[in-house]
């Protein structure tokens, strides 16, 4: 406490100094000015007297006295002029410069035009100084004074000295000039000190308004960081955009705020979240418009005046008698979540919509986020229930195959056993029988191991296992023929993880045809493609389906089938084309990427 008290008392004294000293600011300055005054006049009084201003003796003439007595003057009032209680005094003491002038001045003779321009400093002091009508004053005192000092002389020291009419008359021009210097001067320096109080204001007013604008600005920031850091600890998409609406409030006051999704629908949005929606707006359908569809494909927020490019959004209660709304897309790199709206009664500027931007951005990426946590989860729900299906599958091939198989060789021992004792010939036939049985069920247990893991893959790579797995494959397929064209791959190089998943896939892709297309055949065409990509065809001529309604019961079907492709393509960095029509069969598109 103690401390803060010394350290206020030591920072108020020095402002107490300056403001006891800045009165006599120009009172210094011109006391430094009178010595050249002095200088000045000391050269005049030389050159006047002819004779010695230095030693001072006692043979000086009146001048010569008259100027020793200023030299002291302006030596006393020099010091002065560094003493703050004699500010008063000090602001007067042109008035001695005047007189002193005026004296030198009457005692100049007919040299008294010399002394003129030497008023000039001290009436432009006073003008400077002194308000407008104490310089007027001080003016016509120095023209009397200097006028009298020449009348005096004339009369008094001089009254034979010849004068004509022009000597009168520069006399008077020059008493004139000094009793108006000090009007133009006060004039002019008032009208500097209006523009430079002007500037001043305008200077006070542009420093408040930035001063507003940095503090607009840091609680906008502030918003954003808070935005950003709710925005940031929440998975929930629901939580996001419920915090995006209710943030973006805060920034730019609105009156409705709306969230676009797709539908699912070709060219459909539907109001999936909003603020101050009128009753039946939510969850509203919305055919997308060329406007809208502009909108979504934007990089950038635009602004509109005038909803009759957007159709759409007129469907919108909330919207339709606003002024103006920005229209933000919400994408991240090719991915296109949907849109967002924000209608005011008034027009939105640019900086609320840079504002709108940078918000919808820590929204996207929280939205994004929030989306791929969602897959995760939704990826880890499906590899468990895959998981599981394999299982089962596995269960059902071992128990309707190898197990089957198992318990007829164990049984075909049993009474092979009993034969050997009555009938030899009998059990050898028993035995080929029995070695026929066990070759077969050799050979479905190496089926589906190589379903299962094909070790194959990673010694001769794709297409040989293609070949051996499709050659296992027709036993099971019937009157179905599967034909492999597979030529000029040899040299095509996949990554260990590439290879298992498009293996895996086409397996997938096979099956499925083998077990619901009733297809006469099925291809699997494999080519290379320019841009560093593999294409795998599976086209079968079976009865197809309806490629809309199988996507839209999928999940009620419990089934992976044509989605688990699409997911495995996209896992690897390809993608996946699933084209069906009822009755003309099915064709599988599969790219992943080749290694270079």
């Amino acid at each position: 406490m103690a401390s803060s008290v010394q350290s206020s008392t030591s920072s108020s004294s020095p402002q107490r100094s300056l403001s006891a000293w800045s009165p006599l600011g120009g009172e210094r300055f011109y006391a430094m000015t009178r010595w050249v005054m002095v200088v000045l006049l000391g050269a005049v009084t030389q050159f006047l007297t002819n004779g010695s201003l230095w030693p001072i003796n006692g043979d000086l003439e009146t001048l010569e006295l008259i100027f020793w007595l200023y030299a002291g003057f302006a030596f006393i009032f020099t010091i002065l002029a560094f003493v703050p209680a004699a500010a008063s005094i000090v602001s007067l003491s042109y008035l001695f410069d005047i007189a002193f002038i005026s004296l030198m001045a009457f005692f100049g003779g007919e040299r008294i035009v010399i002394f003129f321009p030497l008023y000039l400093v001290p009436l432009t002091y006073a003008a400077i100084r002194q308000p407008l009508h104490i310089g007027v004053l001080s003016g016509a005192l120095a023209a009397v004074a200097y006028m009298a000092a020449f009348i005096g002389w004339r009369r008094l020291i001089a009254p034979d000295a010849l004068m004509t009419m022009l000597d009168y008359v520069a006399l008077a021009l020059r008493g004139l000039t000094l009793a108006i210097v000090p009007w133009v001067t006060g004039n002019l320096v008032e009208r500097q000190s209006e523009t430079n109080r002007w500037r001043v204001a305008q200077a006070q007013q542009e420093a408040e308004r930035a001063l507003q604008e940095a503090n607009a600005y840091r609680d906008q920031m502030r918003s954003l960081y808070q935005v950003a850091l709710a925005l940031g600890t929440t998975a929930d998409y629901r939580q996001v955009l419920d915090a995006l609406l209710r943030e973006s409030r805060k920034i730019v006051p609105y009156r409705a705020g709306v969230v676009l999704f797709s539908s699912g629908q070709p060219n459909e949005l539907y109001v999936a979240f909003g603020s101050n929606l009128a009753p039946g707006d939510l969850n509203r359908p919305l055919q997308m418009d060329a406007g809208l569809a502009a909108a979504l494909r934007a990089n950038t927020a635009q602004t509109i005046t005038s909803f009759a490019q957007f159709p759409a959004l007129q469907q919108i209660g909330a919207l339709r008698d606003c002024a103006s709304a920005a229209l933000i897309p919400l994408q991240v790199g090719m991915r296109v979540y949907g849109l967002f709206v924000v209608a005011a009664d008034y027009v939105l500027q640019p900086d609320h919509v840079e504002m709108l931007m940078a918000l919808a951005n820590y929204a996207i990426v929280a939205l994004h986020n929030a989306q791929l946590i969602a897959d995760l989860k939704e990826e880890r729900e499906k590899l468990l229930s895959r998981e599981e299906e394999v299982r089962h599958q596995l269960a059902r091939d071992l128990h309707d195959g190898p197990a089957q198989s198992m318990a007829v060789i164990t049984m075909k021992a049993e009474f092979i056993k009993r034969m050997l004792e009555r009938d030899p010939a009998q059990a050898l036939a028993e035995l080929d029988e029995l070695s026929a049985i066990a070759k077969r069920t050799n050979y479905e247990v190496r089926t589906m191991l190589f379903e299962l893991r094909p070790l194959m893959l990673e010694t001769q790579g794709l297409k040989v296992t293609l070949e051996q797995y499709l050659d296992r494959l027709r036993a099971k397929a019937g009157n179905t023929a599967i034909v492999l064209e597979a030529s000029d791959i040899e040299q095509v190089r996949l990554g260990s993880k590439v290879e298992g998943a498009l293996f895996n896939m086409i397996q997938e892709s096979v099956t499925n045809a083998i077990k619901h297309a009733k297809a006469a055949h099925i291809w699997v065409r494999l080519r290379r493609l320019r841009d560093q990509m593999l294409e795998v065809v599976i086209e079968d001529d079976g009865v197809g389906f309806d490629k809309a309604a199988v996507l839209k019961s999928y999940e009620k079907r419990g089934s992976f089938g044509l989605l688990n492709i699409d997911e495995r393509a996209r896992l690897v960095g390809g993608r996946a084309e699933i084209d069906s029509t009822p009755g003309k069969g099915t064709r599988i598109t599969i790219f992943v990427p080749v290694e270079s």
